[in-house]
């Protein structure tokens, strides 16, 4: 016997890819948006116990770990220059707006 589920407040997102994953009207939450999403985080346990890594290690390729890197320090420098306007007495829409179109360029260079 299935019974209907209450709506969510804050909508469920996906555990692999971090999309919003569509609530079913009937049985077991959703956990995946997609069945290639299941895949891929099926192949990561089973990789991550070939592997002996616990739940809170991850493998990652050099290249994406000093990407990420760049990217969190450029988003560092965005947070100094603003906190920096609104000491100088800029306005805070202003210092707002300037670091909001920072932080978009550079979550637009993550390919």
């Amino acid at each position: 016997m299935t019974t209907r589920r209450p709506r969510q407040s804050e909508p469920v997102m996906c555990r692999w890819c971090g999309r919003p994953v569509a609530s079913a009207p009937i049985g077991r939450p959703r956990a995946y948006c997609r069945r290639s999403c299941r895949q891929r985080a099926y192949e990561s346990r089973r990789r991550g116990i070939e592997l002996g890594l616990g739940d809170e290690e991850l493998v990652i390729a050099r290249h994406e770990r000093d990407d990420a890197l760049d990217r969190l320090a450029e988003v560092h420098g965005l947070w100094a220059d603003a906190v920096r306007d609104a000491q100088d007495g800029l306005a805070e829409s202003t210092v707002l707006s300037r670091l909001l179109d920072g932080i978009d360029r550079v979550i637009g260079t993550n390919g």
